[in-house]
């Protein structure tokens, strides 16, 4: 009695299958399709309303014009706001690589259930809607007279962005191997040496990752920091929203193209960078 044996490649079976799979993989590149054109769809609609010539927003733009662009930039509260937004997100930012990173190095460190109940204390903004938060940091920079006021703004901008960095630093932290710690230490280094020269350049990508979202996030906040503005203090985002209030033209939809081209070449660089040290 002899038996047959299948000698087909590794190729043809994958071929076979997707031959017997026709449909699956055909609603499967169409879900993928709807969500990307669900997501670029809005970002789209605005980039083409930017260079339309006529004076007021519409879609599809009628003729072409960069003109919008230049008036944008001639805009002073666009140039104020900006300026506002940037020197915020940076000094945000630096906060929030500082803390956040030691306090992920103190999470990761610490043993037991305090591990989970510190890892959500410091997460904890990211679970609350933006609108109570940004009510309760009302309440309490009021009291403290620092609303409307740039000091203020910061202080809302930390609270939001740096979960990011916790985050962002933990993942790297678990992956870590711990061994390389132990290693240092038994060579006589001590916890300060140790962490300045095994951990932070181990975790650096992940730090990196961690320091670009909190930029991004504070960059683009809008919603916590509507309860925060005053006269001497408004950000970009909140500058938008209140033009569009009173004013139709495509000046509010250059600006806003600008920003997402800036934020999407800054992830872009950074996953450029973090592929070029996974790679070395």
């Amino acid at each position: 009695m002899s038996s047959s044996v299948d000698h087909r490649s590794p190729a043809s079976e994958r071929a076979a299958r997707r031959r017997h799979l026709p449909l699956t993989g055909v609603l499967f590149w169409a879900a993928v399709t709807a969500i990307a054109v669900f997501v670029l769809a809005p970002l789209l609609v605005v980039a083409a309303s930017a260079v339309t010539s006529t004076g007021y927003l519409t879609f599809p733009p009628q003729g072409f014009s960069l003109e919008w662009f230049g008036a944008a930039f001639r805009n002073s509260s666009f140039i104020d706001g900006l300026a506002t937004s940037v020197r915020l997100g940076l000094l945000a930012t630096a906060i929030c690589v500082v803390c956040g990173t030691l306090a992920a190095y103190a999470i990761a460190r610490v043993p037991g259930r305090l591990t989970a109940w510190l890892e959500q204390v410091f997460l904890s903004p990211l679970l609350l809607p933006s609108a109570v938060l940004g009510l309760g940091l009302l309440q309490v920079l009021s009291l403290s007279g620092w609303r409307g006021y740039f000091l203020g703004g910061l202080l809302a901008h930390v609270i939001v962005a740096s979960p990011f960095v916790v985050r962002a630093v933990l993942a790297g932290l678990r992956q870590m191997d711990p061994r390389i710690v132990e290693a240092s230490q038994s060579l006589g280094a001590g916890p300060v040496r140790t962490f300045l020269t095994v951990v932070l350049p181990s975790i650096g990508p992940s730090i990196a990752s961690g320091a670009v979202f909190a930029f991004v996030i504070s960059f683009d906040e809008a919603v916590v920091t509507l309860f925060l503005v005053g006269p001497q203090f408004e950000t970009l985002p909140v500058t938008i929203f209140t033009y569009v209030q009173y004013s139709n033209d495509p000046s509010v939809a250059a600006i806003s193209t600008v920003i997402v081209i800036f934020c999407a070449v800054l992830v872009g660089v950074m996953n450029k960078l973090q592929g070029g040290k996974s790679e070395r």
